[in-house]
């Protein structure tokens, strides 16, 4: 295409200019319920905070800083953290809260952690997700216990009672310490007394400010842990009462025994507990793969199965490190969790220098409508080590402009991409990848600088927004065309809800001829309105 004819230098409008009928369609994602939550709009679950649409745009603390025995003495380890994250344009952080933190003695509850974070979260305007972290299933540790320091889930009267609290056994007939079965009552009473007082202390410090927004419940899913998978002899319990279990249910089956029996007699339990006291949404994350036709990735992970049986958890999450940021490959990990209802959502990536997580962030929000995106962790790199995001002294470094580039596109413009996000009115375009496409008919070219992303959306005839960095991007369009040319503008700025306001000086070209308008962006990430007036 000859891109010849004028060259419009863009000056900017005065604030407050909008188009009516994109006006008008934002004006449908308002909700009347200020509270976290996920509502049905336009046949799409959508999460509102404070009544507005709302991304999680996260990073994970890590939860080895808290120290058994000395919890209040390390309980500021990361407030450093805080400030990194608004510096880096978070507007969450997660963090995990350990069952043996707030019950350090039977039926004894001990808060200040909880207080402690929301104070720190409130002060530097950040939500929160809280994880509630009884049970921890990852890599070869035991699922309530490693060590009795920093890896120590359960209270430890839990992990000293063996009698009371049985634990798991595999096919062999070995029992593992560190590892509970789910099939006794006696644990899943206590844990589901605990968060039940967890969430009614979430709600006596926060139903007003709400800055706590979702809850995780537990820590990956497991009958032991993540080696287990490989394992078939641990595929469910073989503990006395799980074997009765099993036998009286007529099972075959150990994934689905699993499965069922932790949906179902545990997790129900604890989550209908906690959503009696205050009912956040409650989700849960699973390990991201497969296991023998079960979507989930270990045993007693199965997306359907927890969608059927334990119905106060609003979805199952996913946590995909992947050692490929090409657009296939990430696709071909999320599609698997696109079951029945579920919607998709990232709760761990990659937290190193690779372009896994600013590109899995445009493709899970922009191509998925994801409502939560979050690298584990914040200061350790993942699954490279070494590269993390802020270092000791609150610095960002490494991998944090790339994602902070994603992170500011995205809260710039969250009401029109929760409009457009999976729709043919929304087109994710990353570098190597798409370079001609349409989106919502009109045909869109990108050529890419190295390391280049935008998001292209399309949400009525005469409008048109580009967000992104490092790309040009031409769009065909009638509005290119003298006399329409006449009432063509193009803007930088951002959207508050449903409201536009263009930004002052901001840096990129536009170029137009009788048939398409050309946006030039550079480094800084922008979000570039083309509509007429």
């Amino acid at each position: 295409m000859t891109l010849a004819k004028t060259v419009v230098i863009l000056s900017l409008l005065r604030a407050g200019i909008l188009h009516a009928g994109l006006e008008e369609s934002l004006q449908t994602l308002r909700s009347q319920d200020i509270r976290p939550h996920l509502e049905t709009v336009r046949g799409r679950q959508i999460f509102f905070v404070e009544g507005l649409p709302f991304f999680v745009l996260a990073a994970e603390l890590p939860w080895h800083q808290s120290h058994y025995g000395r919890y209040r003495e390390t309980m500021g380890d990361w407030d450093y953290l805080y400030p990194a994250a608004r510096k880096m344009h978070l507007n969450t952080l997660k963090v995990p809260v350990k069952w043996s933190q707030i019950e350090p003695r039977k039926g004894v509850f001990d808060f200040s952690y909880v207080d402690h974070v929301k104070a720190l979260a409130d002060a530097n305007r950040l939500k929160l997700i809280l994880g509630w972290f009884g049970h921890y299933a990852s890599g070869s540790s035991g699922n309530i216990y490693s060590n009795l320091d920093n890896y120590l889930f359960a209270p430890m009267d839990i992990v000293e009672d063996e009698k009371t609290y049985p634990r798991a056994v595999d096919a062999d007939g070995k029992s593992y310490h560190g590892m509970i079965s789910y099939d006794y009552d006696a644990v899943i009473e206590r844990e589901s007394a605990a968060f039940r007082a967890f969430m009614r202390h979430i709600r006596e410090i926060d139903a007003k400010t709400r800055t706590v927004i979702m809850i995780q419940v537990e820590n990956e899913i497991s009958v032991f842990n993540t080696t287990a998978a490989r394992n078939p002899k641990m595929w469910r319990d073989h503990s006395p009462r799980s074997n009765e279990l099993f036998k009286a249910g007529g099972y075959t089956d150990d994934l689905k025994y699993s499965a069922e029996r932790l949906a179902s007699g545990w997790l129900r339990r604890v989550t209908e507990a906690g959503a009696q006291e205050y009912a956040l949404p409650f989700y849960m994350d699973f390990v991201g793969r497969t296991l023998a036709g079960t979507v989930g990735g270990q045993p007693g992970e199965d997306v359907a199965t927890y969608l059927k049986l334990c119905p106060r958890t609003t979805f199952l999450s996913m946590n995909l490190y992947s050692g490929s940021a090409r657009e296939a490959d990430l696709r071909l990990r999320i599609e698997p969790f696109r079951v029945e209802h579920n919607i998709v959502a990232i709760s761990e990536s990659n937290s190193d220098r690779s372009a896994v997580a600013p590109r899995l962030a445009f493709l899970a929000i922009g191509a998925y409508a994801a409502p939560l995106f979050s690298p584990w962790a914040f200061n350790i790199s993942w699954p490279i080590r070494g590269e993390p995001y802020v270092l000791k002294d609150g610095t960002l470094a490494n991998g944090a402009f790339d994602l902070m580039r994603a992170y500011t596109g995205v809260a710039r413009a969250a009401a029109p991409i929760a409009l457009c996000a999976g729709t043919d009115q929304l087109k994710v375009l990353l570098d190597g990848e798409t370079r001609e496409t349409e989106v919502a008919g009109a045909k869109v070219g990108v050529v890419y600088d190295p390391g280049g992303q935008l998001m292209v959306l399309h949400p009525e005839p005469d409008e048109f927004l580009v967000i992104g960095w490092k790309a040009s991007v031409t769009l065909e369009t009638p509005m290119a065309k003298w006399p329409a040319l006449k009432k063509l503008r193009v803007e930088a700025g951002r959207w508050e809800g449903p409201r536009w306001l263009p930004a002052p000086d901001p840096v990129y070209y536009a170029v137009q001829d009788e048939r398409a308008v050309r946006i030039r962006l550079f480094e800084e990430p922008l979000v570039i309105r083309i509509f007429a007036k």
